[in-house]
């Protein structure tokens, strides 16, 4: 029988946290998957869609549930 596939919906976000210092996230749901800081918010939506792009590209499969 062939593996059900579920759809992944991941998220990047962008947070100030100083005036020269922003964080970025990607979050699959409620988990965080990576995260950096960087100078200027536009850095940050960069490497955060980097680091998105990154995951969409390794093709990681999500961990198994038991049905």
């Amino acid at each position: 029988m062939a593996k059900k596939s579920h759809p992944r919906l991941l998220e990047v976000t962008v947070i100030p946290l100083e005036p020269t210092r922003w964080e970025w996230r990607v979050y699959e749901g409620d988990t965080p998957l990576m995260t950096g800081f960087e100078t200027s918010r536009e850095t940050a939506q960069i490497e955060g869609d980097r680091a998105l792009f990154r995951l969409l590209s390794a093709g990681l499969e999500p961990p198994q549930t038991p049905y």
